[in-house]
């Protein structure tokens, strides 16, 4: 599941500080956070987190929006 794009490393591991201040459910879980390189555009950062199930993936992520964070679940 992806937490955020954001336009810094620093930010993204601010946003996953911030995340697991409001959403208990995230502590304990190690975020992954990916350099994305687009064509003409500024270097992005992706904060995601790998999810054990989609049923799982969710849950969570609505845990996530309902305490005011951003959430999309990826795959299928």
């Amino acid at each position: 599941m992806q937490l955020g794009a954001l336009d810094s490393e620093a930010g993204a591991r601010a946003e996953w500080d911030r995340l697991t201040r409001r959403v208990p459910e995230l502590q304990g879980r190690s975020p992954q956070i990916t350099r994305f390189e687009r064509e003409g555009r500024p270097t992005m950062w992706r904060l995601r987190l790998g999810v054990e199930d989609a049923g799982s993936a969710g849950a969570l992520c609505e845990a996530v929006k309902s305490r005011g964070g951003a959430c999309a679940v990826l795959g299928g």
